[in-house]
């Protein structure tokens, strides 16, 4: 069990947001801790987001989160980038592409992280850490 948490790439993690539209509790596969926004949106590098893929949209999450972390974990062996592992999840499972969502860190409360079987309460800091100590 250890050994898979040492090579998983992408996060795992489930929270209550309180700026939803459609989806309070969402869990999300999270590909950047610290989004800024793309240049041409108005908010660009204003707000403190948290980007990932909202697996609550798709039917078969197993099947979803294990895509999302074999081409995740392939793409850290070649050493790319954030950009160039969201392009290589985008074209080889384009059925998630659409389900990339950003979540205002503000909003965000009770987060939890799934570890082996079981939800443990965390802080997106240290997740945040830890994740880069990945990569």
């Amino acid at each position: 069990m250890k050994l898979k948490e040492i090579n998983e790439a992408l996060a795992y993690v489930k929270f209550k947001y309180d700026n939803y539209k459609k989806d309070p509790r969402p869990r999300v596969k999270v590909l950047d801790f610290r989004y800024p926004g793309q240049p041409h949106q108005r908010t660009y590098g204003q707000r403190d987001d948290l980007l990932g893929w909202n697996l609550n949209y798709y039917s078969n999450k197993r099947e979803a989160k294990r895509a999302i972390d074999d081409i995740a974990d392939f793409a850290s062996l070649l050493a790319a980038n954030k950009l160039e592992m969201y392009r290589r999840i985008r074209a080889f499972f384009p059925e998630q592409a659409k389900l990339i969502r950003r979540y205002n860190r503000d909003y965000i409360k009770g987060e939890k992280e799934k570890r082996g079987i079981l939800w443990r309460r965390t802080d997106l800091n240290n997740l945040e850490r830890r994740n880069q100590e990945l990569f």
